[in-house]
């Protein structure tokens, strides 16, 4: 027979929440409890942090992480997926994966920027001509720079993605930088959308998206900056029924993963996880073709697109022509370097391809740049 004293039950609670507090912190670094190597019965959990509209591109590549993941680990590796703002905004969700709370997410170069200052850099208006040099850029002369940056934040930068063109949305028409003058325009908490906003001469309110539909249906914000297929798919367009394609900076995107974290796996669960989103140039081509296809779509929807005059783009170019320097002195660390390697680097694409246009070399040759 046993016999416990009148504190035994309080023990017993103890002890029973001291295990249940291993567990669940267990859980959160998504390693097994008893020590075990992961399998199908203890797996690693992976919690995913994102905001990707229902039925996007940025949906289906979520779960096809998770398919990969899961599948080419046999079932080593248990994702779940909270890529529908579940953790609430990027801001919520980065400060997550830094605490290792969840261990991958995606974001827009602004959402990660308070994080990583210089992506606020690659954000300079009409700094790039079209997406083929922007690709170029960023995969040839940045993607290293600023995976050694992430590095430093204890974050691994798994890929450049897409988010595509920023173009101006507003109740009513945007067709040049002083139709937002004096306007309330919503921003990210990034210091490239607030730049952006004062050279336009509007008043700025930096909110999370999801406060941006309730704050248009009350007027409390006029417009702001977004992509064709957020627009599309969230209800922008309803609230907001004119878009001008200024298409004036370019957000890539990112996904990103908590280092240490990353670093603890076993190299063959780490290289999956690695791998397991679609490569860059497969997630551009995918957001790309739907963007393409909504903007089509919403001419017959009531929804009015304005295309730019030489003139009027010209316009916004000069407004926002020294934003760029405006950026480096706030943003200081390497935003220099970073600003110089992107002329570098858009110099050796316009090189080529004028050296293509004679037929000197191929347009898509990239000599001297592999690997960096």
């Amino acid at each position: 027979m046993m016999f416990f004293s009148r504190s035994a039950p309080a023990l017993l609670i103890m002890l029973w929440l001291c295990r249940a507090g291993t567990a669940l912190g267990a859980e959160a670094a998504g390693t097994a409890v008893d020590g075990a190597g992961p399998t199908p019965d203890t797996p690693v959990k992976v919690t995913v942090g994102a905001f990707a509209a229902p039925g996007s591109p940025w949906d289906k590549q979520w779960k096809h992480f998770k398919q990969q993941a899961e599948g080419r680990s046999g079932g080593a590796l248990a994702v779940k997926l909270l890529t529908k703002g579940e953790a609430g905004g990027e801001a919520t969700t980065m400060t997550y994966i830094r605490r290792n709370r969840m261990q991958f997410g995606g974001f827009t170069l602004a959402g990660v920027a308070s994080v990583v200052p210089e992506l606020d850099i690659l954000l300079t208006p009409f700094f790039f001509a079209d997406r083929q040099e922007l690709d170029f850029v960023m995969d040839e002369y940045l993607l290293d720079t600023f995976q050694d940056l992430f590095a430093e934040k204890n974050l691994v930068l798994a890929y450049w993605v897409e988010v595509g063109w920023l173009h101006m949305y507003g109740k009513s028409p945007v067709l040049q930088p002083a139709d937002m003058t004096g306007r309330r325009m919503r921003v990210q908490a990034s210091r490239a959308a607030q730049v952006l906003a004062g050279s336009l001469g509007a008043e700025m309110l930096q909110m999370e998206f999801a406060d941006l539909i309730p704050s248009l249906q009350t007027g409390l914000v006029f417009g702001g900056e977004t992509n064709a297929v957020l627009y599309s798919l969230t209800g922008l367009a309803n609230e907001a029924p004119h878009m001008t394609l200024t298409r004036h900076t370019y957000d890539t995107g990112v996904i990103v993963g908590n280092k240490t974290w990353l670093d603890g796996l076993p190299s063959d669960l780490r290289d999956i996880l690695l791998t397991a989103f679609p490569p860059s140039d497969q997630a551009r081509a995918q957001v790309r073709a739907m963007a393409k296809a909504l903007l089509a779509k919403l001419a017959g929807q009531g929804i009015t697109l304005h295309e730019l005059s030489d003139e009027e783009r010209a316009v916004w170019q000069r407004v926002t022509s020294n934003n760029y320097r405006t950026l480096i002195d706030q943003i200081g660390g390497r935003a220099q370097d970073i600003y110089d390697r992107m002329v570098e680097g858009r110099a050796h694409w316009r090189h080529m391809q004028a050296a293509a246009a004679t037929g000197a070399i191929p347009a898509t040759a990239r000599t001297g740049t592999e690997g960096r």
